[in-house]
């Protein structure tokens, strides 16, 4: 069963604690009150597509339209080693290995309904080839992903309550 990533989006999402929660991932426009908020929990905070110094990771969700390495490599140069890197890519092949390339410690595939069966095949392919952990990314529309072999799926706040393992 999968780990959850609870993505926060707005100040009024809710910050669930729960064993099946492993971190938490924060939308960079959301306050600084709640990301000390997450903090206090005690579980890793993940910040979107920007770096804090409170946090303890960084999540890069990548935009296909530009060259992949040179969205990562920066983040990850200055964040360092000693911090979480994540990346949030299409199930593709090819941005599946151009974003290990840089590696992070997960890569998340946007999965949609649209592209579900996709995502399963290239997850399925990326974990053969690859060690680093994978996760779905079901913060855009929420499928049922349970067929996916994935280590973490993420979730907006707002869908806690209705998901489920």
């Amino acid at each position: 069963m999968p780990q959850i990533i609870l993505k926060i989006n707005s100040s009024a999402d809710k910050i669930y604690d729960s064993d099946k929660i492993c971190c938490y991932l924060i939308n960079q426009d959301v306050p600084l009150d709640k990301v000390a908020e997450a903090t206090a929990i005690g579980k890793p905070v993940l910040m979107l597509n920007t770096t804090n110094a409170i946090a303890d990771g960084c999540v890069v969700d990548v935009d296909s339209s530009l060259p992949i390495k040179t969205q990562i490599r920066p983040i990850r140069e200055k964040i360092g080693n000693k911090k979480i890197l994540g990346t949030i890519i299409e199930p593709s092949r090819h941005e599946a290995m151009l974003a290990s390339e840089t590696e992070p410690e997960f890569v998340a595939f946007r999965v949609t309904r649209e592209n579900l069966i996709a995502a399963h095949d290239v997850i399925d392919w990326y974990n053969e080839l690859f060690l680093i952990q994978s996760a779905a990314d079901l913060s855009i529309e929420s499928v049922d992903a349970k067929e996916l072999n994935v280590d973490f799926v993420i979730i907006n706040s707002q869908d806690y309550n209705d998901f489920s393992c």
